[in-house]
């Protein structure tokens, strides 16, 4: 808004002027020049606004040659401005005419408003003055400029924050950031207004060009008084370095039995985040699922799971991160080996015992699998040389969990010369039978059963006087045995020594 000249804190009359008379004929007088803007920059252009009455007692136009405004006092003449062949005014009429100026430096400024005429009735020059002083003042809002780190080729971010110190509002703000061997991505900010006092930020993004340092420019224009355009500038220097990239992948196999699946680390030591990464693995034996990460920030690690349908039990697998990086695309890959490990029943701590005929075996059925076996069956072999014994032909262990074990005992009678009992175990896993044999080594005896009435202590007599007696005993120990023999392969199990 203009400020006439009575405002004193903006524009000062360093005194009022009679009104020059041309003759008798001529009544006239600068009656006023209004400043805007009142308070103006450096370099700001400055409109002096001059109205020239000529009054109504005056008895003939005054014709209007020049108007200028020119610095007041000092040594040699400094003219800012000045316009010609204007016309006449009529008495009771006023002219307006605007003269325009800047200045370079801030600081008061004396100033006069010079008039050029003529009298139409007598012909006479006529000059008419008015003097303004003017206060330049280099104020503009206050303007800072914030980066973050930046890396070559790679995008980052920024802002402007411009606070407003002056003494009324600021409107149409437009903040335009400019780089020099930088890309700017996003640059322009508009605001419509800043209160007094108040402040805005505007977010910034650019991408260096190469390593080293960039200076940036922030432009700030806005308006003041509802109709100066003013225009502010800030400069600072970012410092890019060069990228760097270091990316590493950790592998570990998760789950269980044929529930397999890889678990990926995804460790981004380079020094820009990773945009765009997509992980992934492959292997002949086995299929896996893919995983997007839209973002790794820089020197973090991220997880996906992979999960896997495996088609056999192992699988060489090359896990691959295929991530763009700055402008540029890359890769990085890992190898390693995924195994499916269902449950697997092996029998451990075995030990036979030898009781008359027959022969206890005893041990563990234990769970060497990840996942649980259910139904587990320990039996012996029915063979040419082994059967089956009571009282347990078989013994059913049951569901032994993952890593666990189950103890069992199971009874066997051999004939001829036997070294080993074939055990079998049968059992369940994800709903799918499984059979295994184990030959049992006899020599894995724990111990033999003493016959009743038989003493351990010889008492020192003569060997030759007890002979009779022992190959009495032998004689009938093997008409014993024929018996027993012949009975138990009539199926009768249930007669023991």
């Amino acid at each position: 808004m203009r400020q006439g000249v009575a405002v004193l804190a903006c524009l000062v009359v360093i005194g009022s002027l009679p009104p020059a008379v041309a003759g008798a004929s001529v009544n006239a007088s600068i009656s006023n020049v209004e400043v805007s803007p009142s308070t103006p920059a450096p370099g700001e252009t400055v409109t002096f606004e001059t109205t020239v009455r000529n009054l109504q007692s005056s008895d003939a136009p005054l014709e209007i040659n020049d108007i200028a405004i020119r610095k007041s006092g000092g040594r040699g003449v400094t003219e800012y401005e000045r316009v010609s062949n204007l016309g006449s005014i009529s008495p009771g009429s006023t002219l307006e005419v605007p003269l325009t100026a800047s200045f370079d430096s801030s600081g008061s400024k004396d100033l006069r408003v010079i008039v050029y005429g003529r009298d139409r009735g007598t012909g006479e020059n006529v000059e008419l003055k008015y003097p303004v002083q003017l206060s330049v003042q280099d104020r503009h809002p206050q303007v800072d400029i914030t980066a973050n780190d930046s890396v070559a080729g790679v995008e980052s971010a920024g802002q402007v924050t411009v606070a407003n110190g002056l003494d009324s509002q600021i409107t149409n703000v437009e903040v335009v950031v400019e780089g020099d061997g930088v890309e700017m991505t996003e640059s322009r900010t508009v605001r419509s207004s800043v209160a007094q006092n108040g402040s805005m930020t505007a977010p910034f993004r650019f991408r260096p060009e190469s390593a080293g340092e960039h200076p940036l420019t922030a432009t700030v224009s806005y308006t003041v008084d509802g109709e100066t355009i003013r225009e502010t500038t800030r400069t600072t220097v970012v410092e890019s370095d060069p990228l760097r990239n270091s990316v590493e992948l950790d592998t570990t196999a998760v789950g269980s039995g044929t529930d397999r699946a890889l678990r990926v680390a995804v460790s981004n030591g380079a020094n820009a985040p990773l945009s765009d990464v997509i992980v992934s693995a492959s292997s002949e034996n086995a299929s896996f699922q893919r995983v997007l990460l839209e973002n790794v920030s820089a020197s973090t690690t991220r997880q996906v799971r992979l999960n896997a349908t495996m088609d056999e039990p192992r699988a060489d697998v090359t896990v691959t991160a295929d991530y763009e990086l700055g402008t540029d695309t890359e890769q990085t890959t890992a190898e390693t080996t995924l195994r499916s490990v269902p449950g697997t029943i092996d029998l451990t701590g075995l030990d036979v015992l030898r009781q008359g005929g027959r022969l206890q075996i005893s041990g563990s059925a234990s769970n060497v699998g990840s996942t649980g076996a259910d139904s587990v069956l320990v039996s012996v072999v029915d063979t040419e040389t082994v059967t089956p014994a009571t009282p347990n032909r078989d013994y059913f262990v049951g569901t032994v969990p993952a890593s666990d074990f189950v103890s069992f005992d199971v009874y066997a009678r051999t004939e001829g010369n036997v070294t080993s009992v074939p055990l079998e175990v049968t059992y369940l896993v994800d709903d799918t039978r499984k059979r295994q044999t184990f030959d049992v080594a006899i020599d894995r005896t724990g111990g033999v059963a003493q016959q009743q009435g038989e003493d351990g202590d010889s008492g020192g007599g003569n060997q030759n006087s007890m002979l009779p007696v022992f190959i009495a005993g032998g004689l009938a120990l093997l008409v014993v045995v024929g018996v027993l023999v012949r009975r138990y392969r009539r199926g009768d199990d249930d007669i023991e020594v």
